[in-house]
């Protein structure tokens, strides 16, 4: 309260100051244009009066002098008033700068601001600008890959909406209604749970074929036990002679659930090869000999020492004209060459090494292999193999 009080006090002395310096510059205006008017008359009498008397000269002299002097003391006046008027009207422009609010420290303050300082305000605006701008291109990089992100959104809710639109297609609308009623058939009381497939069904079923040449003999039953021992199944090619001399055991690879097949009669390379008929003549007698023994025929043979080198090609065309079926092997265990287990080892090496999807062995009705034979086995039930006897579906195997 103080302060405003001051401040009313400061004010209303300052509007008398301008009062009082504008009547004295008033007063001075009008006594310098009384001076000049007096100075112009007595110029005017002077002129006039310039031919009087000596002493009006003397009169008229004294006259201009004091009005010299009074001219002097107006000027000294008018000097003396003018800073007096210079000091007033700064402290004029000062109270009026000041606003009625402002103090007039604050307003000294304010106007004592150097020039360096408004610089130095100048150069900051100019860094403010140049901050917005560099902000407002980073905001622009900023905006410009979520422009992106967003033009692959509008893509993608494109390629929604269309599938969409497909999936409500008449044919989809019913294809969707056959397969709610189906499952609005199943009652939620007993769901249809899916059954695991078995391991059987996951793995490709392996597949191996035994074959026995030159039997029946009198090893051919314990064959035929190791056989069942491992829920093998074999093929046997049998001689016509040795049905005959071996009948018990011609029955039992019937029975067996084994298949019968034919491999001559003679064994005789000179005798069978002489010609396409005696391949044929053989192959029929040995037919006809299974035939009486068991009451079963088979297409199935295999001609000795295999279809090469002595089997020409009239002699094949003769054979299948007879609606025999030849087949030949993809693995020769040479068990025929040794005597003891190697034969073994030599079968095991060409199944894991060479590419058969289902081989067919060649194995011989006779004591050495029987002896070793269960060795075999056990390395194909081990591995999977299933042994399963040749028909007449199955693709022929040649060399």
């Amino acid at each position: 309260m103080k302060q405003k009080e001051g401040n009313k006090k400061g004010w209303s002395n300052s509007v008398k100051k301008i009062a009082i310096g504008a009547a004295v510059v008033l007063i001075s205006l009008g006594g310098v244009a009384a001076v000049e008017k007096a100075q112009s008359s007595t110029d005017k009498s002077s002129m006039e009066k310039s031919v009087d008397s000596p002493e009006e000269k003397m009169k008229t002299e004294a006259i201009q002098q004091e009005e010299k002097k009074e001219q002097a003391s107006i000027h000294k006046n008018e000097e003396q008033e003018e800073p007096n008027q210079a000091s007033q009207e700064k402290e004029n422009q000062a109270e009026n700068s000041v606003e009625p609010n402002q103090s007039i420290e604050e307003a000294a303050e304010q106007q004592n601001k150097s020039i360096p300082d408004m610089k130095a305000e100048e150069v900051k605006e100019k860094e403010k600008e140049k901050a917005q701008k560099a902000q407002e291109t980073e905001e622009k990089k900023e905006t410009k890959p979520k422009v992106d992100e967003e033009e692959k959104a509008d893509k993608e809710n494109k390629e929604e909406k269309k599938q969409e639109n497909v999936s409500s297609s008449p044919d989809n609308k019913q294809e969707q209604a056959s397969s709610q009623q189906s499952q609005n058939q199943t009652t939620p009381s007993t769901p249809e749970l899916p059954t695991a497939p078995s391991s059987e069904e996951n793995q490709e079923e392996k597949v191996v074929y035994l074959t026995f040449d030159d039997g029946p003999s009198t090893h051919t039953q314990e064959i035929l036990q190791i056989l069942d021992a491992h829920n093998a199944k074999g093929t046997f090619f049998m001689l016509g002679p040795n049905m005959k001399r071996f009948p018990e055991a011609t029955k039992a690879i019937v029975e067996g659930g084994h298949e019968p097949a034919l491999h001559g009669v003679s064994h005789d390379a000179q005798q069978i090869y002489q010609s396409k008929d005696t391949v044929v003549g053989e192959m029929k007698e040995a037919q006809d000999d299974l035939y009486n023994l068991t009451g079963v025929r088979t297409n199935l043979i295999r001609t000795p020492y295999g279809s090469v080198p002595y089997m020409k090609p009239e002699y094949l065309a003769a054979v299948h004209q007879n609606g025999f079926e030849l087949w030949d092997w993809n693995i020769d265990s040479l068990d025929w060459k040794y005597k003891d287990a190697r034969y073994v080892n030599g079968v095991i090496h060409d199944i894991e090494t060479k590419s058969f999807k289902e081989p067919v062995i060649l194995l011989h009705d006779k004591q050495t292999t029987a002896q070793h034979l269960n060795d075999l086995l056990d390395y194909l039930s081990a591995h999977g193999y299933k042994m399963k006897p040749l028909d007449d579906t199955l693709p022929v195997v040649h060399f």
